[in-house]
């Protein structure tokens, strides 16, 4: 058959049909679920109404989104990722399916290769079956959000949106600033800084308690008392001469009273004490305190 000659499209089986009329009726929903590819047997075919499955199914996966058509609101865009682990065949064929595995609709594709990303080609491809109805109120769809696939280009658009990680950014930020507080010499001391202050705190501490440097309490002490000592000396020595200087001038004035001849030449001697003097010659006045001739 001429390429020309092929067409291509989706229609609702009978079986699709009798469900979506009795839950029309009975105010139920069909509930799709998943939706299949195959590769017809190799071959191009036009789908038949009467048909339950596809002639040779080779993937099978949970609808991932479902989306009302923007040119009509009776086409509903059904979407669903195959992963890139899965493949080496050609897609000529889609079907979706309710929660009991009943085929509603099918459709026919132009032959799109499915390949395997350890061929080193992207392998991940997304598939949008477009089913139209007349009723879309009898039709539901169930899309588990743990099964949901993102594409790459879905997860390469996120990671390059400036506004997709900005609680991320604002931690980062907040590591960063933090990380700029810790390391500012102004702020904090550094561990060399802290090291050089023990070293030097060691060294100040073994300078003070240094015997040949500084001298100890018990040292300061002993100086203290040798001080007081030698103070006190020097007071007694002072006064032991001026004693002395005392006792030297009365024995002057002694030996001029009893050497000297003092006939001639009267003088008055005066004595605080006349104690120790045996008088040989003259007369004591105790009231004037004199040796009267």
């Amino acid at each position: 058959m001429a390429e020309t000659q092929k067409t291509y499209g989706t229609l609702v089986t009978d079986v699709g049909v009798q469900l979506i009329t009795a839950a029309t009726m009975q105010g139920a929903k069909v509930n799709i679920t998943h939706l299949a590819v195959g590769d017809g047997n190799g071959a191009y075919y036009q789908p038949l109404p009467s048909m339950t499955k596809l002639k040779n199914e080779k993937w099978r996966g949970a609808v991932n989104s479902v989306l009302v058509s923007e040119q009509s609101p009776n086409m509903i865009d059904i979407v669903a990722v195959v992963p890139s682990s899965v493949g080496g065949w050609t897609i000529r064929e889609m079907a979706v399916f309710d929660e009991a595995e009943n085929m509603i609709a099918i459709c026919n594709t132009p032959d799109t290769e499915k390949v395997i990303i350890t061929t080193g080609a992207a392998g991940e491809i997304e598939l949008t079956m477009h089913l139209e109805i007349s009723n879309t109120g009898a039709i539901s769809f169930v899309i588990d959000p743990n099964v949901i696939t993102a594409r790459k280009k879905d997860i390469d658009d996120h990671n390059s949106s400036p506004s997709a990680h900005q609680t991320l950014f604002a931690k980062k930020a907040d590591v960063i600033e933090l990380n700029t507080h810790v390391n500012n010499p102004e702020i904090h001391v550094s561990r060399a800084l802290i090291e050089n202050y023990d070293i030097v705190m060691t060294e100040l501490i073994g300078h003070a308690e240094n015997q040949i440097l500084h001298t100890t309490q018990q040292q300061k002490s002993e100086w203290t008392t040798g001080a007081q000592a030698a103070a006190q000396a020097m007071k007694d020595a002072v006064n032991a001469l001026n004693k002395c200087a005392e006792l030297e001038c009365r024995v002057t004035r002694a030996e001029d009273g009893i050497f000297s001849n003092i006939t001639g030449n009267p003088f008055l001697v005066s004595f605080d004490s006349f104690d120790g003097v045996t008088l040989v010659k003259g007369i004591w006045n105790s009231a004037r305190q004199r040796i009267e001739c």
